[in-house]
């Protein structure tokens, strides 16, 4: 499968490519990048270490 990127300048231009593009039977997706951070990599949760068990007793109680 071959990729095209287009910028138009406005929707009347985008409508025109769109038109062509139906005209010549050639299928296309739109992809929206309005919104989106400049990064598109997919972001894992960091990898967290085990914590010691905590092995200590609760503080005895005093008598006040």
């Amino acid at each position: 499968m071959e990729a095209l990127i287009v910028h138009p300048k406005n929707q009347m231009e985008l409508n025109a490519l769109k038109s062509v593009m139906k005209d010549m039977g050639i299928r296309y997706e739109k992809f929206h990048t309005r919104g989106m951070k400049t990064q598109t990599t997919e972001r894992k949760a960091p990898v967290k270490k085990e914590k010691p068990a905590n092995n200590f007793k609760d503080k005895p109680k005093t008598k006040q």
